[in-house]
């Protein structure tokens, strides 16, 4: 692999693009071998985010029932999609969408209920045995969809499923595991979501896809007593925005232990600094990444810096000397046997590249790897100072520090790519 002598160094500034995305950030990338800085800009929090990216989101070409609270069912040739375009993956080949709008209605009761006879009636028709997506959204203060939501959704067999949390940003599953027809899932999709107590269901186990968009503090769960009969059959997971790191980590001590057995790829975008809020925090995902024996591939946002301040409490202070280690020593934790990587970060944490640079002269890290990219232009701010920091190393060293990161994975045999 032949590269140049070295590295670009690019200064982009984000100023007077307060409504920009993040996800026109992230389209921003450089070419191999470039080490691109973008100066802070405040990020919108959770809510706002999720909003703006429903709104600047692309259609896509599949047949859709949408069924409303209190309004006419449509038949459209589009189903909006979710998030920046081609931020989020859509399964491929669905058929028929169906989508479920169950808009500021309140918990229904009565089995009678005009909306819930629209939805009994549309799963009658033979129009509904192709739906094969099911996406379920609304926006009042309770547990959506309900369980009489879910029972009027029986007898469908669709694929996929994503739900849209309400104001209260909560979701209820834990009746999906009851209906009469079971569905044969493939992914779930959990967005806006933040709630405390877990998502409960045994679909969690036997669905090979999972992704969580803009959720926060959501744990979830096998239903209590379920024993799964054979191996986690999760392959890919994607969780962004929010706490990501702080969700996989908690896995560890829950029903959820194993679900990473066969797992193959792993996206994480922790970019708005509402990760890492529990206890040993950065130790437990270090942990976590180095037991995902499995995983192939690994895209990995943090936002977080290694930063101490100190206190008067030595114990304390000492604590959180170990803990910030984990961070800067993350490359060390790694999953063993990957073969692509992309990892990006904020500025400050290039002051941290000669670590990945002694993982890269030694051989036995990450022996499998095939592709990397390393980037360092996150925008952030920082919330004491609100300005930037300055770099440590400047930016020539750290450009420096990572051309020869590539320049060791080149030599190697095969060589590694850069992204």
């Amino acid at each position: 692999m032949t590269r140049s002598s070295s590295a670009q160094v690019k200064l982009a500034a984000v100023g007077g693009n307060r409504g920009r995305s993040i996800g026109s950030l992230w389209n921003n990338r450089p070419s191999s071998g470039t080490l691109q800085f973008i100066s802070r800009d405040p990020l919108p929090n959770r809510i706002i985010i999720f909003n703006n990216r429903r709104e600047m989101a692309t259609d896509i070409l599949v047949p859709t029932t949408k069924i409303t609270h209190e309004k006419p069912s449509e038949h459209v040739a589009v189903l909006p999609a979710v998030g920046h375009p081609g931020e989020l993956p859509f399964p491929d080949g669905v058929r028929h969408a169906l989508v479920i709008d169950c808009g500021d209605m309140e918990a229904l009761q009565s089995k009678d209920d005009e909306f819930l006879t629209k939805i009994r009636r549309f799963v009658e028709e033979q129009d509904s045995q192709d739906v094969d997506f099911v996406r379920i959204q609304g926006t009042h203060p309770g547990d959506l969809p309900n369980e009489s939501t879910w029972k009027a959704l029986d007898g469908l067999r669709p694929r996929h499923l994503e739900l849209r949390a309400g104001w209260d940003e909560t979701v209820d599953t834990a009746p999906l595991d009851s209906l009469d027809t079971p569905w044969p899932l493939e992914s779930i999709s959990i967005m806006g979501a933040a709630q405390n107590e877990p998502v409960i269901t045994k679909h969690f186990w036997s669905i090979s896809s999972l992704t969580f968009y803009y959720s926060f503090q959501t744990p979830i769960e096998l239903p209590a007593g379920y024993i799964p009969q054979v191996p986690s059959a999760l392959r890919h997971f994607i969780a962004i925005g929010n706490d990501p790191c702080d969700m996989v980590a908690q896995w560890r001590n829950t029903s959820m232990s194993s679900i990473t057995a066969g797992l193959e790829t792993l996206r994480l975008e922790s970019n708005n600094g509402c990760d890492f809020r529990k206890k040993d925090g950065y130790e437990n995902f270090a942990r976590f990444l180095e037991t995902c024996t499995s995983v192939k591939s690994l895209e990995l946002t943090l936002v977080e810096t290694p930063i101490l301040r100190l206190s008067d409490d030595p114990e304390r202070d000492q604590h959180l000397r170990d803990q910030v280690r984990y961070l800067i020593d993350l490359p060390k934790y790694l999953p063993p046997n990957l073969e692509r990587l992309k990892f990006r970060s904020i500025p400050e944490s290039a002051r941290h590249l000669d670590v990945w640079l002694r993982c890269a002269k030694d051989t036995h890290w990450l022996p499998h790897l095939k592709s990397i990219s390393l980037r360092f232009d996150m925008a952030v701010r920082d919330p004491d100072q609100g300005e930037e920091r300055p770099l440590t190393p400047s930016r020539s060293e750290a450009t420096e520090l990572l051309e020869r990161i590539y320049q060791e994975l080149a030599v190697r045999d095969p060589s590694v790519q850069v992204l």
